[in-house]
């Protein structure tokens, strides 16, 4: 089977992430694989998980500028025209270039994960009414990530034309750097026992205004912790105030590559979502043992057993956070490592999850005649 995955950039996102791996192992389950990025990717970080890619995958990248433009649409079907795939798999708002190319070939199947809640990903009305037709009569399937967007995608789109699939990973392993890091973490040890760890680029999404309030009143009295900070985006105004307003043993990290060796040394993973879809991050504390607490939101509620498989607040509230993680340091060792490591591979592996992806594209195409 010959598949095309196609997404804006490789930069230091989640879906981004998710698409490398997922086109590395549907590779390596012996499917011919052509990963696509529209936007430049020697231009910002649009290229950030580009050495990750598989030698066995062909990565082809259209350099287009930033915004939508109809000529773009052309050089998206150049390349469905040259690369001849049997599937078309997008992600993100990439969909939206591939409305006219999907009735333009069709006796190709295409294929758009929602790596959202559904309304999140639309910017108008006009979107929203194309999306609605072309899901509705199967000429894209759409396929969800957690019981929590599946909803949202019923709700909003009035469809039961889905199919769900939760986010896969890569097993995790330690990079070159991992005793470095070690060594690092070991010297916060030395002032805070208990090590924290957050993942995500500077976001209002991501809540992160309300984390480091948390932290800064938990550093206040007296307990001995430490957050890391792991992302970009904080040298934007926000971010900056944000640094400022932050405490002396809230540590801000940059983008790192090998992040993998940062949840390997840390306690617990924090995330703190206004709104998420099936957080990577998540899984990859998970897979490394890294004690997960996070707020109540998109997938984040379907992984989470309270006290079982990570702490999650009531709400998105401050009150409510902090109790979370009092929670975590009032309980350090309530929680199994190995046994978070475990249920990753029972659930979020990325083998199951390409298995997945590959017998729904080998499905009967179920698109409805125009």
């Amino acid at each position: 089977m010959k598949v095309l995955e196609i997404i804006y950039s490789l930069s230091s996102g989640g879906a981004e992430r998710f698409v490398v791996d997922l086109s590395n192992e549907l590779a390596e389950l012996k499917n011919s694989v052509v990963l696509c990025t529209l936007l430049d990717d020697s231009k910002k970080n649009n290229g950030f998980y580009k050495p990750e890619i598989s030698a066995k995958v062909m990565y082809q990248n259209l350099r287009l500028k930033e915004g939508f433009r109809i000529l773009d649409i052309y050089y998206l079907w150049k390349l469905i025209n040259d690369t001849k795939p049997d599937i078309v798999h997008c992600h993100l708002a990439v969909v939206f270039y591939l409305l006219p190319l999907s009735v333009i070939f069709p006796k190709m199947k295409f294929f758009h994960t929602i790596h959202n809640d559904a309304p999140r990903e639309v910017s108008s009305k006009l979107q929203y009414y194309l999306r609605r037709f072309f899901y509705s009569y199967g000429i894209i399937q759409s396929i969800t990530i957690s019981n929590e967007t599946t909803q949202s995608f019923i709700k909003y789109y009035k469809s039961q034309r889905y199919c769900q699939i939760y986010n896969g990973r890569k097993q995790p392993a330690p990079s070159s750097e991992f005793e470095n890091v070690k060594g690092f973490i070991d010297t916060i040890r030395t002032k805070s026992k208990t090590i924290f760890l957050h993942v995500g680029r500077y976001a209002e999404q991501k809540n992160q205004h309300m984390l480091i309030k948390v932290f800064n009143q938990i550093i206040k009295e007296g307990k001995s912790v430490a957050l890391l900070i792991i992302g970009d985006g904080f040298e934007k105004p926000k971010g900056v105030e944000l640094k400022a307003m932050a405490s002396d043993m809230i540590y801000f990290l940059g983008l790192k590559q090998n992040v993998v060796d940062f949840y390997l040394n840390s306690d617990a993973f924090c995330l703190s979502s206004f709104h998420e879809g099936m957080p990577i991050t998540l899984i990859e504390a998970f897979a490394c043992g890294c004690i997960p607490v996070c707020t109540p939101v998109g997938g984040i509620s379907d992984s989470i057993q309270n006290g079982i498989t990570g702490y999650l607040s009531k709400s998105v509230s401050e009150e409510d956070y902090y109790n979370a993680v009092m929670s975590y340091i009032n309980n350090k060792d309530k929680i199994n490592k190995e046994h978070l490591v475990e249920y990753y591979k029972s659930k979020f592996g990325i083998r199951e999850c390409a298995t997945q992806h590959l017998k729904l594209f080998n499905s009967k195409n179920t698109r409805k005649k125009l």
